[in-house]
């Protein structure tokens, strides 16, 4: 039998994750080797990141809503260092994590129009940003080639303190929604609120939910 994590979903349940890696990020948890864990995806339970079967009890609804979804990609180019680069965004996958404003505030500015202009920063800004998204909303085409998220070898689960769990490289049992998502990294919802469930759409921003709340 394969050891290596993988998550499925049950149906307007928690997340089963089975051989998972110790939990990272705002929350880190030691899982000491337990075969399997479900975390809680419905906003409620009392022992997050964990599920307490809360979702039994507020009648939570796993299904997703597609019907608004910003699943368009929208694209920016500029020429960085004598280079044509374009930079991808899909805004359903935006978990607004905001590594790239943390990064590159001068490519990525939301009070700018366009808000991503790839020629105020440097090739290595661009890089590190689209490396560092955590939900593969972002990817960069550089010259010729095509649209790329850049992604490492990592195993991981993160929990995003007020937010979703970032995941790295973990087997998802179930299709991905979302135009150029990745299956290397991806963010998924543990608020309850996202429209794009089981994937985050940045609903807990939106709204500005709380993991201390039930």
């Amino acid at each position: 039998m394969s050891q290596l994590p993988k998550i499925s979903l049950a149906d307007n349940g928690p997340l089963l994750v089975e051989n998972p890696p110790n939990l990272e990020g705002d929350v880190a948890t030691e899982l000491n080797g337990k075969p399997k864990v479900a975390l809680c995806r419905c906003g409620a339970s009392t022992n997050k990141p964990f599920c307490d079967g809360a979702h039994a009890r507020v009648g939570f609804d796993s299904s997703p809503d597609h019907s608004a979804l910003r699943n368009e990609p929208l694209e920016y180019q500029g020429i960085v260092s004598g280079t044509a680069v374009t930079i991808s965004y899909t805004p359903v996958l935006c978990t607004h994590a905001a590594q790239c404003q943390a990064r590159a505030a001068a490519v990525f500015d939301p009070g700018s129009d366009p808000w991503v202009r790839p020629e105020k920063g440097t090739m290595e800004d661009i890089l590190d940003v689209v490396a560092a998204c955590p939900s593969g909303a972002l990817r960069v085409a550089v010259a010729e080639q095509p649209p790329q998220h850049l992604t490492t070898g990592e195993i991981r689960i993160g929990v995003e303190k007020d937010g979703p769990y970032h995941i790295t490289n973990v087997v998802l049992d179930t299709p991905f929604n979302g135009v150029g998502a990745s299956r290397a990294k991806y963010s998924l919802c543990s608020c309850g609120i996202s429209k794009n469930k089981p994937f985050c759409d940045g609903s807990h921003y939106d709204e500005q939910w709380s993991d201390d709340g039930a």
